[in-house]
């Protein structure tokens, strides 16, 4: 007996042949075919939710008049960390759909820095039930570095093990370079787990050029989505790498790359990263990078590429990514290709609607260890000021006593350490920003305030079970908690959205100058971007590749 799925194929087949009515046509669409620049008119039929042709003169079921609307395939974002948009895969579908995206590819190396391997199979099999189309690569780094220890550890082994998991395409972000380029034994594992997988290798190179790039590829690696300048791009596309351009909430680098994307590289696309739900729900997802694009001089169809068949074909979706025979339906109805005004958005064939949430995991709970109640954040008198940048998640140094707020990173799973330094750039000039998302380990991270403050923003976190929470004076001024590992809500994006611009409001009432004050400090900790970090051991020095005033770390 045929499985169904061969069954729906030779369906296809004959409905394609017209042998049989198909499910769905769409009339008289302007269709934008990327690979091959062309923008033509046709219906599209469709058949067992792929398309079985395009053309003239079809029979099916049901008809939509596109009345000369653009048909085009549905976005992808082929690298996004769900949870940092501190929404659950549904949450997330439900504010993407509209915006025309039907498939990512999560790194969900926040929830398994806090829950371990169990954390990938929750987002996977969040996904299947949110809407959109949710695959995986399997985080390389838990912890990212040795200055880092969360709520879990993945070695070789277990790497291996959850590679071969059903939708994962591949190793995620390897950020560790430092331990890549001097041979660390337990890095290199890893990396040859993930070759021997055969799947793809993601990387992540901040800062990397010269010799130390052309080494850093020649380890294996197959992309880069941190070049901040064309000559960094040009670079890793002539190094063999895919460049995968970023513009999230965080780390904006789209307008500054547009001179290298309107060359038309071929291995090429745009990625969110990390996009926060309030800016989802303001200025869109992949549609505004396709506006960018598109004001920036690039064709709408050399745009599209890079959100279509460009990443279906770099992660080997090979049924995603174009509208033609034998793919899936995902399409999207456009009004223009200027402002890429979403009509409709379709998955399988069917209008798109944002699924239902899977319930959380056990665990995650926030643990500030039993002192916390009488904590003194002190910072040493000699170490350098933390400059903080609003549109990039690297900082820079700044000399001792040039700071402004203070920094406090605190282990969150009880074992009692913090630490403290002082940043400059973020303008606040009272309260604390409190939360506990705040990569890669996402232990709690304050921002500002008295110490009376900190420890009371600290109290909230534990009582929300994680979250985000701006306390002054001994009031809480505003907060969302974020229940699902202390990383994400299931509450809707629009009502999550409401909350984080309170958060901004009552931040811009103490002077924070942040356009994402949350996004930002959310990367104040992450051990593995210069140039200075903050993590419960101390002040990391990245570009040292040593804590100031303390550890050098193993390489070899």
């Amino acid at each position: 007996m045929q499985a169904q799925g061969e069954q729906d194929r030779q369906r296809l087949v004959r409905v394609a042949r017209g042998q049989e009515a198909g499910d769905l046509v769409v009339r008289g669409a302007q269709v934008v075919q990327p690979a091959t620049r062309e923008i033509f008119e046709a219906d599209v039929l469709i058949a067992a939710g792929r398309v079985a042709a395009l053309g003239s003169g079809f029979q099916a079921a049901r008809t939509i008049e596109a009345r000369g609307a653009y048909l085009a395939p549905s976005f992808m974002d082929a690298h996004v960390h769900i949870e940092s948009s501190l929404l659950t895969p549904a949450g997330f579908a439900a504010a993407v759909l509209p915006h025309g995206t039907t498939a990512v590819v999560a790194e969900p190396h926040e929830v398994v820095n806090v829950l371990g391997g169990k954390g990938l199979s929750w987002m996977l099999r969040a996904g299947e039930t949110s809407g959109m189309r949710v695959y995986a690569s399997v985080p390389s780094c838990v912890p990212a570095s040795e200055f880092e220890t969360g709520g879990a550890a993945l070695d070789a082994g277990a790497i291996a093990e959850l590679l071969k998991t059903p939708k994962v395409l591949g190793l995620a972000e390897m950020m560790n370079y430092p331990a890549v380029l001097g041979g660390n034994g337990a890095v290199w594992e890893i990396l040859a787990a993930g070759r021997a997988s055969g799947l793809r290798l993601d990387g992540h190179a901040s800062g990397v050029t010269g010799r130390d790039l052309m080494a850093y590829a020649a380890a294996g690696l197959h992309s880069d989505h941190e070049a901040t300048t064309p000559e960094e791009a040009q670079e890793r596309l002539r190094a063999g790498l895919w460049l995968m351009v970023r513009e999230g909430s965080a780390a904006r680098n789209l307008e500054a790359l547009l001179p290298v994307l309107r060359q038309r590289p071929r291995r090429a696309m745009l990625v969110s990263d990390d996009v926060s739900v309030d800016e989802l729900l303001e200025l869109g997802h992949l549609d505004r990078l396709l506006r960018v694009c598109v004001a920036g001089d690039l064709h709408p169809a050399d745009a599209l590429a890079l959100v279509t068949c460009n990443p279906a074909e770099y992660w080997g979706l090979h049924d995603l990514g174009l509208v033609a025979p034998g793919y899936h339906a995902d399409f999207v109805l456009l009004r223009d290709l200027r402002d890429f005004e979403v009509l409709e958005t379709f998955v399988g064939g069917q209008e798109a609607r944002a699924g239902r949430h899977t319930p959380a995991l056990a665990g995650g709970d926030i643990n500030l260890g039993p002192h916390w109640a009488s904590a003194k954040f002190d910072v040493p008198p000699n170490w350098p000021v933390m400059e903080v940048s609003a549109t990039q998640i690297t900082t820079s140094v700044g000399p001792a006593g040039s700071g402004d707020a203070k920094l406090v990173i605190a282990d969150r799973y009880g074992r009692g350490d913090w630490a403290a330094c002082w940043t400059s750039g973020t303008g606040l000039r009272g309260g604390t920003l409190g939360i506990s998302i705040l990569h890669d380990a996402h232990h709690a991270a304050f921002l500002g305030g008295s110490d009376a403050d900190i420890r009371q923003a600290g109290e909230e976190l534990c009582r929300m079970g994680g979250g985000v929470v701006v306390v002054a004076g001994g009031e809480v001024r505003a907060s969302l908690p974020l229940p699902y590992a202390g990383l994400m809500t299931d509450q809707p994006p629009a009502e999550a959205a409401q909350r984080l611009n309170d958060i901004r409001d009552a931040l811009a009432s103490l002077g924070c100058t942040l356009p994402y004050p949350v996004t930002t400090l959310s990367f104040l900790g992450l051990s593995v971007i210069p140039a200075l970090k903050l993590t419960p051991r101390g002040l990391l020095d990245v570009t040292a590749w040593q804590l100031v005033g303390g550890q050098q770390a193993e390489t070899a």
